[in-house]
């Protein structure tokens, strides 16, 4: 007999997070539905979220999953048991479909305060890291339990090193490598097969200092 495996995502997120997140109601909830609806022209969903490169990722159900994150498998460094740096060899991993992601980034500016006018001077110097805020479910699928998901990817949270990320989301605001911090993961009640986890990332930009005439 076939594994019959169902999750209501919207009702996990809210218990593990308290959003009602991902399923959105544009309209009202009406004992009928609103007139004069028209879908013409509607384009399927999966045809404008093809993901990057055009290649378009799928669930094990079968169903597109929207902006997939990857952190891309190499070698990296990390610490072993006496505080030394020793390299390991990680495979690629993609965030489970279940994973909400928000962007947001500061400007490093000082302000001057004016006598006799009105407002400030303002000088800015530079961009602040991205910051992007990650919550997510791993939840049990056919030959891939929820721990053995966690497990790969506490690998990544035990990392000293900057990540490697692939993903639309991440390409168009030019985010090539992130740092993980501020790990989280817990326990829903009575929900076997749900582990919820939540972290952030900072973007890490590559810095070379070239010194001419030497």
């Amino acid at each position: 007999m076939a594994e019959d495996i169902r999750y209501n995502v919207s009702q996990l997120f809210q218990i593990a997070f308290g959003q009602n997140s991902p399923v959105f109601i544009p309209e009202p909830l009406l004992s009928s539905p609103p007139a004069n609806i028209n879908y013409s022209g509607l384009v399927p969903l999966d045809e404008n979220y093809a993901g990057e490169n055009g290649f378009r990722t799928m669930s094990w159900m079968g169903t597109p999953i929207v902006f997939p994150v990857k952190f891309k498998g190499k070698e990296y460094q990390l610490y072993n048991g006496v505080g030394e740096i020793v390299k390991i060899r990680l495979n690629d991993y993609q965030l489970p479909a279940a994973t909400l992601l928000s962007f947001r980034r500061a400007k490093n500016i000082t302000r001057t305060n004016l006598l006799g006018s009105n407002g400030t001077v303002k000088e800015i110097y530079g961009l602040d890291d991205w910051v992007i805020d990650v919550k997510g479910l791993c939840l049990d699928e056919p030959g891939n339990p929820a721990t053995a998901q966690m497990a790969k990817l506490q690998q990544w949270e035990e990392l000293a090193d900057a990540i490697e990320v692939r993903g639309s989301l991440f390409s168009g605001l030019k985010i090539s490598a992130v740092a993980m911090v501020d790990f989280q993961k817990d326990n829903t009640q009575a929900k076997p097969g749900v582990i919820p986890f939540q972290f952030q990332l900072l973007s890490d930009e590559a810095v070379e200092l070239v010194i001419s005439g030497l």
